[in-house]
């Protein structure tokens, strides 16, 4: 049997909010979470086909701490590795709002259970990883 720490990868997660500023609509990145969990090469799981789901999302992040948290909408660096500074921020480019390595994926749906201790976060690309990755 296998482990469920066997295939875990680190993948970084942070919260984005908007601000405005005069018109400008400016969007602003929490400092980043380091997590190590799994996941999915892809989805489509024949348990969601055949009860009908629709997935709307391109892989799974398989979540075993209840306490961790996210929402729709927050960032994941799955590919690639965020700059991050000493201080636990991410670095920006010289605009000053996006990140020097983008995130690759957005949380888009996330499945809770009840009584088990699994949750399912479902993430869609959203970018390229920009010649970075975690090779």
């Amino acid at each position: 049997m296998r482990s469920r720490t066997r295939d875990r990868q680190d993948i970084w997660f942070s919260t984005v909010t908007e601000k405005k500023i005069g018109i400008d609509t400016i969007q602003e990145y929490a400092k980043p979470v380091k997590k190590r969990m799994s996941v999915s090469t892809g989805t489509g799981l024949p348990g969601q086909v055949s009860a009908g789901l629709v997935v709307d999302y391109d892989r799974e992040i398989l979540n075993y701490d209840h306490d961790f948290l996210q929402v729709e909408g927050n960032v994941v660096w799955v590919d690639v590795i965020p700059d991050i500074d000493d201080e636990g921020n991410l670095v920006m480019s010289d605009d000053e709002v996006t990140p020097t390595v983008p995130p690759d994926y957005r949380i888009t749906q996330i499945f809770r259970t009840a009584k088990g201790h699994v949750d399912v976060f479902g993430i869609k690309k959203i970018g390229g990883n920009n010649g970075y990755s975690k090779d």
